[in-house]
């Protein structure tokens, strides 16, 4: 079998992850694969990473930036989008008292993990110890929007300098399904660097014998829209964008 075109893969995931015209951010939601979009930014990485040249000026550059992230965005907005259920990423907790959902997230998150265990094998340390490890691959698909969500930052968020809040009305009959099935969602666009990708080997100890080699693929990302959106209410939103 031919391997696959990483541009035509990229495309794909691009269209994957897009709102379409017309469409509710839930329904995006419900089709969008961040996993997919990571990897698909992942396998262009070497034609798309930028580096100003000697001989370019300022203007140049953020021409050429500028271009490049226009190319990747040309079919739509991005939606990136995490579940409110159970979700340590972005915690959305209840007040009944006040029927007030109180939501949380930061500007570099989690927003998909992969582990797969790969199996065992015995080390001996150079005292002689025997152990057997448990190996696995820990892959982090990440979302930064670091600056850009600073920069555009409203009063419909709340920031402490590392995460941001907000509060979401909600009737007590309602909050319940909102939450089992809602997402918090981020509209925007790629942006420059666009993705950057670690590896970090495992460390076994006779105290941990656990080789975890972990994988970090990161998008960069700059939000228009942050909101709440259920299958049949989008209870809050905040534009950022000018």
């Amino acid at each position: 079998m031919p391997k696959p075109d990483p541009a035509q893969t990229l495309v794909g995931a691009i269209s994957l992850n897009t709102l379409a015209p017309g469409e509710s951010v839930y329904a995006a939601c419900a089709h969008s694969s961040f996993k997919t979009l990571a990897w698909g930014l992942a396998g262009v990485d070497g034609k798309i990473s930028l580096e100003k040249s000697e001989f370019e000026t300022d203007a140049e550059f953020a021409g050429r930036r500028g271009k490049l992230e226009d190319a990747l965005n040309g079919i739509g907005l991005i939606v990136v989008c995490q579940p409110l259920e159970d979700n340590e990423d972005a915690p959305f907790r209840y007040d009944a008292e006040r029927e007030m959902f109180v939501g949380s997230f930061s500007g570099h998150q989690n927003v998909w993990r992969d582990v797969r265990k790969t199996g065992s094998y015995v080390s001996r340390t150079r005292m002689g110890v025997r152990a057997t490890v448990t190996s696995s691959v820990d892959i982090e698909y990440d979302i930064d929007m670091g600056s850009a969500l600073r920069d555009r930052e409203r009063k419909c968020l709340k920031s402490d300098y590392i995460s941001y809040s907000y509060e979401v009305p909600a009737p007590r009959s309602g909050a319940p399904a909102l939450k089992a099935n809602g997402y918090l969602a981020f509209v925007g666009r790629i942006v420059s660097p666009f993705v950057d990708v670690s590896d970090s080997p495992g460390s076994p100890t006779l105290d941990d014998p656990h080789d975890v080699y972990e994988r970090t693929i990161t998008v960069y990302f700059a939000p228009n829209l942050v909101t709440v959106v259920g299958p049949v209410v989008q209870p809050w939103e905040c534009k950022l964008a000018d």
